[in-house]
């Protein structure tokens, strides 16, 4: 199986209960209060490298130059090569809500890995977490 065919893109919509800015404040500046958000998916997260606010930076939990994590994601690494989340877009929708669109690609370490399913679930959980968090804010 070639190389081309283990890496893999899944699109997903989360809704939040909050506006564009507050979405994008947070995930380009509060990231940090993710354990506390919703320690069930995330328990810890220590900032090793971060350039805040940067156009084009990176905030993803998972890449050891960013963030070191620990959570029951950590046994993905058993399966995937890699993986990242990217935020696509943040559109206003009525009652002061918003859509966010979210890419997670990834790369298999063999073609008898799943698709990552169960990590965009729990990506979307958190950030339904996230969202109460903000619409409280």
């Amino acid at each position: 199986m070639s190389e081309a065919s283990l890496q893999g893109k899944l699109k997903y919509d989360v809704e939040y209960k909050a506006p564009v800015d507050k979405i994008h404040e947070f995930w380009s500046r509060g990231i940090s209060d993710l354990p506390k958000i919703s320690p069930n998916i995330i328990q810890n997260i220590q900032l090793v490298e971060v350039s805040w606010g940067n156009e084009g930076c990176i905030h993803n939990g998972l890449r050891a130059e960013i963030y070191k994590l620990q959570s029951h994601w950590r046994h993905i690494l058993d399966y995937y090569r890699s993986f990242k989340f990217i935020l696509d877009q943040v559109t206003p929708k009525g009652n002061g809500g918003s859509l966010a669109s979210w890419t997670l690609e990834y790369e298999k370490l063999s073609e008898n890995v799943p698709d990552p399913i169960s990590l965009r679930d729990e990506s979307v959980n958190l950030n339904k977490a996230v969202s109460a968090y903000l619409s409280q804010a």
